[in-house]
């Protein structure tokens, strides 16, 4: 495949846009950005039960997935409610008395029970008078980026692997310029057992994504976008959007979850994504606090796992009051207070520390001090060292950051004009950390975030009470030993077909050894009460097992189970028997021969082996209609009419790449999957 030339340019280095500094006019004929809080929402938490009207309105806004991680939340961190009075609207009649004079609202931050609004000094004054407002206090801008780039280094082109196992082709030989970053972190065992991000919902808040322009973002993993600035859908440049403005978030979202085979993968390549931008680069607060918590509360409520932002705020031009140190305390600012209350509702928080250097007083920006959260530094991973630029700790109330630490030193990403380039900053190793916890929530879906970011810093290089220090927080991110330490990992479980004999292969990880694997399954309706043990094919993950020989149309459901050496039983799936995987026996002798999941609904397809074949089936029991897409959403091939049982897919046409299948079945559901092939 064509290389595509890595190089740098400056805006891959940011953190942020730099924005010139403000005019100053008379004190009293400006006016400046501050958020007013309230002192209630004239509602008591007695009365704020289902059958209320504002309760019924509330809850309303959640989706079904927000809804069962706040379940996870109140069982695992004690919370009272899965909703609580702080999700509740702010009153109306507060907002009416400051539209009565003329302050108009910007956005509001249900959370925290504050509005922001451009306000004189007399309106301040006005606003002191009123008893319902609690405080009031500037709106602040992002900090300005201060990291200086290297010239990138090639990285080595990807040996072809010599032998396969079970037909396991690992996207590994194929990470191109990525190879090395995602090795340092060690994504590698995750990916080679089938782990991508699939399932995982990853929230981004940035200066703007110009995502229907890569190539390395498949379209349907964007689930929702949302403009926080101008209030719209479109996340992109726009308006008087200076050019190439949305080029550090379209940066950051390739390296965690971007996927161009032989060139750059991100760590969670197969991700879902809720992008948000937040920062207004036109106007008198470039980066602004209210649209950080604004966005934040709409991805919560739309089900988001993890949220990343390479944002900060402290350091800010003349015309604004800067946070001070004694304010990078957990609870100050409201970027901060926004991060902590959606890490207390179960979303994990991946957030950049600051590229103001190693100094004293520490130089740690808002939300990177908030609890509960992985505040991102950035190493250079030619040395193992912190780079000069990454910000240290720790709070001013005296807890240890950063978190964690990435690679932060030309990262490669795909840029919006489908550029490889080198992109640098804490902002780089941020988006690696949340790609990479996006791998072990997949590994364990009954993990809480919080049981995913204890496991993260106890995989930390530096993991003790007497080593995690302020420069490197608990060290580098370890993501496959951070998975190992939620248990026994399980992988993606491959059936192939010889003759009509079918086998399944499956890789099993376990921190004190893999004990008694094996396939528990039933025939038809039946009982799960016949068990396939599982061997280890040779020194690897993989262990497989055959299935005995059974007549065509016969329907094989199955689970497997296995235990670790301290006779923890794991299940793969999870809620297996209410949730497994199955097929049907067909008699057709084609191989090689991919399958799915189970015999309608499916998780991916994949050809195997290296090289692919070219027919690969989809087995169900019924008719279908099946159309391969490629990335830009153009239809390639149509099949009409696959035969049940025995559907045959040609792909004999299609180069290397990444694709999506559309199954349309004849009772009228669709399913879709995604398609990877490598000849």
């Amino acid at each position: 495949m064509r290389r595509h030339p890595f190089r740098i340019t400056a805006y891959s280095i940011a953190l942020i846009v730099q924005i010139s500094a403000i005019s100053v006019f008379a004190q009293n004929a400006i006016s400046k950005k501050y958020w007013i809080e309230f002192a209630d929402k004239q509602i008591a938490a007695s009365d704020f039960h289902p059958g209320n009207p504002i309760y019924d309105q509330t809850i309303a806004r959640f989706s079904k997935k927000s809804l069962l991680r706040r379940a996870e939340a109140v069982r695992s961190a004690g919370l009272s409610a899965t909703v609580t009075l702080e999700d509740a609207p702010i009153c109306n009649s507060y907002i009416d008395s400051l539209n009565s004079i003329s302050i108009s609202v910007l956005s509001k931050s249900r959370w925290t029970n504050s509005v922001s609004a451009l306000l004189s000094v007399s309106q301040i004054k006005q606003l002191q008078r009123y008893s319902f407002v609690k405080s009031i206090h500037p709106v602040l801008v992002s900090e300005p980026a201060s990291a200086q780039g290297r010239t990138p280094r090639a990285l080595p082109v990807p040996q072809t692997p010599t032998d396969q196992y079970c037909g396991y082709d690992s996207i590994i030989y194929h990470y191109g310029y990525s190879q090395e970053v995602l090795k340092d972190i060690n994504v590698v065992p995750l990916h080679m057992m089938g782990f991508d991000g699939s399932g995982v919902m990853l929230g981004m808040c940035d200066v703007g994504f110009r995502w229907q322009a890569m190539i390395d973002i498949r379209k349907d993993r964007v689930l929702g976008t949302y403009d926080f600035v101008n209030k719209d859908s479109n996340v992109a440049v726009e308006g008087n959007d200076p050019p190439g403005s949305d080029g550090h978030g379209s940066n950051a979202m390739s390296a965690a979850a971007g996927y161009y085979l032989d060139s750059m993968i991100g760590p969670g390549y197969n991700t879902s994504l809720l992008l948000a931008k937040t920062e207004n680069t036109v106007s008198e607060s470039p980066a602004e606090e209210d649209n950080y918590a604004a966005a934040l509360e709409w991805m919560e409520a739309k089900g988001v796992d993890i949220a990343s932002s390479s944002l900060g705020y402290r350091k800010f031009d003349s015309a604004f009051t800067s946070y001070e140190y004694k304010d990078m305390d957990g609870k100050t600012a409201i970027s901060t207070r926004a991060a902590a209350r959606a890490a207390k509702l179960g979303v994990l928080i991946c957030t950049a520390m600051g590229n103001y250097g190693q100094q004293d007083p520490p130089t740690l920006i808002a939300p990177s001090d908030a609890d509960s959260i992985l505040a991102c530094g950035a190493i250079d991973i030619s040395t193992n060292a912190i780079i000069n630029f990454s910000s240290n700790g720790p709070t001013f109330d005296g807890r240890i950051k950063p978190d964690i630490c990435a690679p932060g030193l030309n990262v490669p990403v795909l840029t919006a004009d489908n550029i490889i380039v080198g992109f640098s900053g804490t902002s780089a190793a941020t988006p690696l950390v949340a790609g990479a916890c996006a791998l072990i929530m997949q590994a364990h879906p009954e993990a809480s975030a919080q049981q995913v970011r204890t496991a993260v810093l106890q995989s930390g290089k530096l993991f003790s009470d007497t080593l995690a220090n302020n420069t490197y927080g608990y060290g580098k991110i370890d993501a496959y030993n951070a998975a190992l330490k939620l248990g026994t990992i399980i992988g993606e479980v491959t059936l192939s077909k010889t003759d009509t004999i079918y086998s399944v292969c499956v890789p099993i990880a376990a921190n004190n050894g893999v004990k008694d694997p094996e396939i528990v399954y039933a025939i038809a309706d039946g009982a799960y009460s016949n068990t396939i043990p599982l061997s280890l094919v040779t020194d690897s993950l993989i262990y497989s097992a055959t299935f005995p020989s059974l007549t065509k149309g016969t329907h094989i459901k199955y689970y497997i189970q296995t235990s670790d050496g301290a006779d923890t039983a794991t299940i793969s799936p999870r809620r297996a028997t209410d949730s497994v995987y199955s097929f049907y026996i067909g008699d057709t002798i084609i191989t090689p021969l991919g399958l799915v999941h189970s015999s309608v609904v499916g998780d991916s397809i994949k050809i195997y082996p290296n090289p692919a074949g070219l027919v690969f089936y989809i087995l169900m029991p019924q008719k279908a209609k099946a159309i391969v897409y490629d990335n830009l959403g153009k239809a390639l091939i149509e099949y009409t009419q696959l035969n049940a049982y025995d559907n045959r897919l040609d792909i004999s046409l299609l180069p290397n790449g990444a694709y999506r299948v559309v199954v349309q079945l004849a009772d009228g559901n669709t399913k879709e999957y995604p398609l990877v092939i490598v000849h």
